[in-house]
C-alpha cells in the first residue's frame, strides 16, 4: 500500500472510531433524573371532636379523592395520625409560629411576650385586624427558646412525618389593597396600630424611645 492510501485509510478508520465512541458515551450516559413524583396534601384543622372512627371516615374520603398527605393543626396528635396513618396517609403538623392565639399557657404565663404596636397596645389584648392575631416577639430569647422546643417537641414523635411552620413573620403592617374594603382601612401609610413591634425586647421599640 502507499504512503498517501495507508494515511488516508488509517485517517478514516480513527475518525470512525471517534464517532462510534463518542455515540457509545451517549447511549451509555445516564439522563436527567426523572421529576419527584407528585403528591397532593391538604390543610386540617386537628382541634375538632371527632373520635376515632370520625377521623378515620373523614381520611379516607380525602385518600380516595387522590390526598397523599395532611397538615394538621392542633388537636391530639396521637388519635389524629393514627387515624391518618390508617387511611394511608401521611401526616404533617402544621405549627402556628409566632401566631400563638390559641396558645393558653404563653397568654397567661407570659403576656410580655406579645408583640406591642407603635401605639403601644399589646396584641394579646388588643388584637390587629381579627380577634386571633396575638403574636409574640421573637426578639425576646425565652420566646425562641419556647417555641423552639415546641416544635422539637413535635419533631421527635415518630407518628409526626414533619413539622410545617406557618406565621412565622410579624402582623401585616399594610394588607394588601384587596382587603382594605373588607376592614374598611385605607392603608396607603404605615398606621400605627397596625405596626410591630415596640415591645422591651425590639429593635424598634429603641427607635420609638
Amino acid at each position: 500500500m502507499k504512503r498517501r492510501e495507508f494515511i488516508r485509510t488509517a485517517t478514516g478508520a480513527a475518525t470512525a472510531g471517534t464517532a462510534l465512541a463518542a455515540i457509545s458515551r451517549t447511549a451509555c450516559a445516564p439522563g436527567p433524573e426523572p421529576p419527584p413524583p407528585f403528591t397532593a396534601w391538604t390543610w386540617v384543622h386537628g382541634n375538632r371532636d371527632y373520635d376515632a372512627a370520625e377521623w378515620r371516615r373523614r381520611f379516607a374520603r380525602l385518600r380516595q379523592a387522590g390526598l397523599d398527605a395532611v397538615l394538621v393543626g392542633g388537636g391530639d396528635v396521637a388519635l389524629v395520625s393514627e387515624a391518618a396513618h390508617g387511611e394511608g396517609l401521611e401526616y404533617h403538623r402544621w405549627f402556628w409560629t409566632l401566631n400563638r392565639n390559641g396558645d393558653e399557657w404563653a397568654q397567661t404565663n407570659h403576656p410580655e411576650w406579645f408583640t406591642v404596636s407603635r401605639n403601644l397596645e399589646s396584641s394579646l389584648a388588643q388584637p390587629p385586624y381579627v380577634g386571633y392575631y396575638r403574636w409574640v416577639c421573637p426578639s425576646r430569647e425565652p420566646v425562641r427558646d419556647y417555641l423552639r422546643g415546641l416544635v422539637g417537641e413535635l419533631a421527635a414523635n415518630p407518628a409526626v412525618h414533619g413539622v410545617h411552620l406557618d406565621y412565622v413573620r410579624h402582623c401585616d403592617v399594610i394588607l394588601p389593597r384587596g382587603l382594605w374594603d373588607t376592614y374598611d382601612l385605607v392603608q396607603d401609610t404605615e398606621l400605627p396600630e397596625f405596626d410591630f413591634c415596640y415591645c422591651g425586647g425590639s429593635y424598634r421599640a429603641h427607635i420609638l424611645l
